[in-house]
């Protein structure tokens, strides 16, 4: 019994281990409440998030809260209640806040708790605002073309100019052809 005891307790120990290591390498996270998903909906869910790089896993609440402990994010415990699971995000933190927010919107049972966002612990209406938010590549490519906009037209006013110019030297060559013309004529009758 006492082998067993101790094979527990380690076994605990690792997983707070593990916890505490993903939530360190993936400082943005999300607590969800899983209670009344099937096994086959939260596969969904992580495929979903796999996508984009986020993942998802179901943990013990007095795991979940000895690691909120151990990294000081004590802010996060009160979200902590029932089955508990941790979403993880990945590059694209809009991107996964929107898998959440769809699986969500299409799952009923599945709850959004909170999220621990660059520091800062954020309700689910405010997730579901950031899911609102362009995609990072779609809001990368408006700074672009928002960047680029002058610069296109400011080449567009340069390369007018040089046009106007060409055509005005192009307009003095003709009309001294035109000029020079008539003379080689009365040079040549004479």
């Amino acid at each position: 019994m006492a082998k067993q005891q101790k094979f527990g307790k380690e076994c605990k120990e690792r997983m707070i281990e593990e916890i505490s290591l993903r939530l360190k390498e993936n400082p943005d996270f999300f607590i969800t409440s899983y209670m009344g998903s099937t096994n086959a909906d939260l596969e969904i869910l992580r495929r979903n998030l796999k996508k984009v790089s986020g993942r998802y896993f179901v943990v013990k609440n007095s795991t979940l809260k000895v690691v909120l402990n151990k990294l000081k994010l004590e802010v996060m415990a009160p979200h902590v209640e029932g089955g508990v699971g941790v979403s993880l995000s990945g590059d694209d933190l809009i991107s996964t806040c929107k898998a959440l927010v769809s699986f969500a919107k299409d799952h009923e049972k599945f709850k959004l708790k909170g999220a621990f966002i660059e520091g800062k612990s954020l309700s689910p209406a405010r997730i579901k605002e950031l899911a609102g938010l362009p995609s990072r590549e779609v809001l990368l490519a408006t700074v672009f073309g928002t960047m680029k906009s002058p610069i296109t037209g400011f080449v567009n006013v340069l390369s007018g100019t040089l046009r106007k110019f060409v055509y005005a030297v192009n307009a003095i060559k003709t009309k001294k052809e035109g000029e020079a013309a008539p003379a080689a004529e009365v040079k040549a009758a004479t």
